[in-house]
């Protein structure tokens, strides 16, 4: 079973996991980062030794989270030493596979579904964690740990996982871009972006009560041509005017009502 835990990474997600791990009674043995003012930052919030060199990696942890950007963990992972513990990474897109040859106990991921940043830590209890291990005891150790920080634990192959990450920069990436969009839209104007509030609070209501597109209302939906030409034209001056009409034949494509607006895209 897990009772102590070595963190590789001092980032948005690293820093809300730390303290929920600590929080939950693990201790945190070490936080490592490239740059010791980052590995401290993190280190000294949740009582845990900083490091910037993986030689000073200590082997006997129960477990190793590798909480860092796609792009290097492969690099980090290629020189790590021989540990006693499980290795997991927190990626959505990067497969388990990555951990190949690495000499441990076992090795999985363990993803928590969720947006973070450093300024605003991120209760996990009620974020979905994504499992996947290299053996069935590795497994056994990470939903045990996975459910002292969470109710919902969520069996994933690293292709499903794949499939959610690209979901999810739907759901959260693309969703928050439209809201910047509309406070500039918004704001440019003289229009409190308190007003929409209630708008985007329902939209998401509704769309969890079932298949969001049976909810879908708009001028797309409706194949409103003039009233959208109209958009179009008022983008015009902010660059938006092609992203409109992509997204909102976009929109007619999943209502099955894109006739209207492909013959004028």
């Amino acid at each position: 079973m897990i009772h102590d835990v070595v963190l590789l990474g001092a980032g948005n997600l690293a820093t809300s996991l730390a303290v929920a791990l600590s929080n939950a009674g693990f201790p945190i043995l070490q936080v490592y980062s490239r740059t010791v003012e980052s590995a401290s930052k993190l280190a000294n919030l949740v009582g845990a030794e900083p490091i910037c060199k993986l030689e000073s990696l200590r082997t006997s942890a129960s477990i190793y989270i590798v909480a860092l950007p796609d792009d290097v963990i492969a690099s980090i992972v290629s020189v790590l030493p021989e540990l006693k513990g499980c290795v997991v990474h927190t990626s959505g897109s990067t497969p388990m596979s990555v951990f190949e040859g690495l000499r441990a106990k076992g090795f999985g991921v363990f993803y928590p579904f969720q947006t973070f940043s450093r300024s605003k830590i991120v209760p996990f209890s009620n974020i979905p964690i994504c499992l996947e291990a290299s053996n069935d005891e590795c497994y056994a150790s990470l939903e045990q740990f996975a459910s002292k920080l969470s109710g919902t634990i969520v069996p994933m192959s690293s292709e499903q996982r794949r499939w959610l990450h690209l979901s999810g920069v739907f759901a959260c990436n693309f969703t928050n871009h439209m809201l910047a969009l509309a406070y500039q839209l918004t704001t440019e104007h003289h229009i409190s972006f308190e007003v929409v509030k209630p708008l985007v609070e329902e939209t998401i209501r509704k769309a969890f009560e079932g298949n969001p597109a049976l909810y879908q209302t708009g001028p797309a939906v409706r194949n409103d041509i003039q009233t959208m030409e109209r958009h179009a034209q008022m983008l015009k001056v902010f660059g938006l005017a092609d992203l409109y009409k992509e997204l909102s034949l976009s929109i007619q494509k999943l209502s099955g009502s894109d006739k209207g607006l492909k013959n004028r895209t």
